[in-house]
């Protein structure tokens, strides 16, 4: 959207990224900054908090996986008696995994033994062969298996999210956020950006090679990583107004673990914008 000036010559993006949630709650609170892009629990902790937000889109789905170069894994069965690195401890990474691992028939703690990493810590624990089987997400699985060809995913997570919710979409990870006081001063930007936005998004799988480079340009990531995750990286759009029903059965899977993983109640009508 920066490099096509896509809100016109007049309208100048400027893009910064969060580190922390720190850092993500203070742009929040910025009144110089209009939209946020964040996953989709830090989205309803922060609204349940009071803070000035409405939800936009969900455009990341699964981008967690299991993966293992141990060939005795073949699937969930297997993993039983085995350790598991999982990143993210009380994270939606961790406990959408001990969901679908006790939909499974394993017990975390009984069954199987899980052990929580850094993200970098588990992939270099696999690489290194002192791990067998972690979780982790896009794009470092895809970095992972261009160094290790014997990386193969043992899980889908879309597939197991539809088994146990019954619903026919992905498991929704993150979106775009603005304010509500843009909304009411700008509904006209806020409308534009999001149609801009879902071309962008389109445009991106379209052109990975050339979104790859656009990567490595605004956030130093590898390109060629990048471009090879992009695939892979579950990207697709739906409007928050659209996804009322996915977005409440994630939340309550969420809550099921701990009520402040999404700030202690499920959101109210006003959280999702409706153009």
């Amino acid at each position: 959207m920066i490099e096509s000036k896509a809100l016109g010559d007049s309208v100048s993006i400027n893009f910064q990224a969060w580190e922390s949630i720190d850092t993500l709650t203070a742009l929040a609170n910025d009144t110089k900054v209009s939209f946020l892009a964040l996953p989709l629990n830090n989205a309803v902790v922060m609204y349940n908090k009071g803070m000035d937000l409405s939800l936009m889109n969900i455009n990341t789905w699964s981008v967690m996986d299991m993966v293992t170069t141990d060939p005795a894994v073949q699937g969930w069965a297997d993993l039983k008696g085995t350790t598991l690195y999982v990143p993210m401890k009380s994270s939606p990474v961790d406990y959408i995994t001990q969901t679908f691992l006790k939909q499974n028939g394993l017990e975390p703690g009984i069954d199987i033994d899980l052990q929580y990493t850094q993200l970098a810590e588990g992939a270099q624990l696999l690489l290194s062969g002192k791990a067998s089987t972690i979780v982790s997400i896009q794009p470092q699985i895809t970095a992972i298996q261009m160094k290790n060809d014997q990386v193969r995913s043992i899980v889908d997570y879309k597939k197991e999210w539809q088994q146990v919710t019954g619903l026919s979409t992905d498991l929704p990870n993150a979106g775009l956020a603005t304010k509500q006081s843009v909304l009411t001063s700008q509904p006209e930007l806020v409308a534009r950006f999001q149609e801009e936005y879902q071309k962008a998004l389109e445009w991106t799988l379209d052109n990975p090679k050339e979104a790859g480079a656009l990567a490595n340009k605004y956030f130093k990531l590898d390109a060629a990583v990048v471009e090879q995750a992009i695939p892979h990286m579950a990207l697709a759009f739906a409007s928050a107004s659209d996804s009322k029903e996915v977005l409440a059965t994630y939340y309550q899977t969420l809550m099921n673990y701990s009520k402040d993983s999404i700030g202690g109640k499920l959101p109210d009508e006003q959280f999702y914008y409706q153009p």
